[in-house]
């Protein structure tokens, strides 16, 4: 398969990924941020959320989120391979060996989030909005040009150090223990069958555990150096520095649950989003098995639009069309909605 198409499969079973998952990144997005009561543990932050801002707070960022996922989640998860193939030689390795798939793993997540941080800027400033606050900006593309206007290119990278060393080390752990647990492990240390949903689901939840908690320090130190635009603290060593006087080691695990609840179903969805090959007319054509997905939950979709549709009716920021279509809710960047006809319209909010 061309780096391409792996690109393009990643690209699309992170962004489903991404938009299903979002309440789970919200969540920890506020655990990270804010240290009051409300904010303190996953359960408490979700009966926050839910209670002062209702289903459409944990969508808040949703737009930027599923473009942070195809883009840099596309790139880490299309070059791993290529990445392996040539660490593979430098090493004169086989490809199978443990470090050279944690360091693949390390390379294609640098360099992914080294190039698409800006979307994660803005992601997290949407996803960090409280309820009687005014909106960052006004939508995702107005979000960019403001930043650049204010800051130039210097806003638009700011926390680049920690976001790479976040998902240097997350996708190492994601990619890499993934790998390494399935195959070296379960297919050839116990000989679990390679193909067995059971093996991949069983890889996918261990990994998952070992990517949030690698991840996790660095992610903190990410959250709350995106949200000082201004550099009141400073830097992402000084972030690090003030998180660890004023909360101690146990600071850096802040928001662990809910990351662990984004992370889980994305790694078990991601690490399925192979290629099919199917037979069309004695041609084989390469189908991604997360739009196979999509088509299967699209009539749980429109049962749960025509439930927000009425949800939403009752809401006076809400914007419905003279159909009685959802257009989005001000403030937040959802835009898709049901289009009186059991359709998701696709539309910008």
């Amino acid at each position: 398969m061309s780096v391409t198409s792996k690109c393009f499969a990643g690209g699309i079973g992170c962004g489903i990924a991404g938009f299903l998952t979002n309440p789970a990144d919200v969540i920890k997005v506020r655990n990270q941020q804010f240290t009051d009561a409300k904010y303190h543990s996953f359960r408490t932050t979700s009966t926050t959320i839910f209670k002062e801002e209702g289903i459409r707070g944990f969508y808040k960022g949703a737009a930027a989120s599923v473009l942070r996922e195809c883009t840099y989640s596309s790139l880490r998860m299309g070059l791993y391979e290529p990445i392996k193939s040539q660490y593979a030689i430098f090493f004169h390795d086989d490809g199978n060996s443990p470090i050279v798939k944690w360091f693949s793993a390390f390379t294609s997540g640098a360099i992914g989030s080294a190039i698409f941080n800006p979307i994660d800027v803005v992601k997290v400033r949407f996803q960090s909005q409280l309820p009687n606050a005014p909106p960052p900006y006004s939508s995702l593309f107005n979000a960019f040009h403001t930043i650049y206007k204010e800051k130039g290119l210097q806003g638009l990278y700011i926390g680049t150090s920690a976001t790479v060393t976040r998902a240097a080390f997350l996708t190492s752990a994601q990619l890499g223990s993934y790998d390494v647990i399935k195959n070296n492990i379960f297919v050839q240390m116990f000989g679990f069958d390679k193909e067995a949903n059971t093996t991949h689901f069983s890889a996918s939840i261990i990994a998952s555990v070992i990517t949030t908690t690698a991840a996790n320090p660095a992610d903190v130190v990410k959250t709350r150096v995106m949200n000082d635009p201004h550099a009141t603290i400073g830097g992402p060593s000084k972030h690090l520095m003030h998180i660890l006087k004023m909360n101690g080691v146990s600071g850096f695990m802040k928001g662990w649950t809910a990351s662990y609840l984004r992370i889980g179903p994305h790694t078990v969805l991601i690490s399925r989003s192979k290629f099919s090959t199917v037979n069309v007319r004695g041609q084989s054509v390469l189908v991604p098995v997360a739009s196979f997905c999509t088509l299967f939950l699209q009539p749980f979709d429109i049962v749960g639009a025509r439930i927000e549709y009425l949800w939403c009716s009752r809401l006076p920021k809400c914007k419905l069309s003279k159909a009685g279509s959802w257009k989005g809710i001000e403030g937040t960047g959802i835009g898709l909605g049901w289009d009186g006809m059991g359709q998701w319209d696709g539309s910008q909010g």
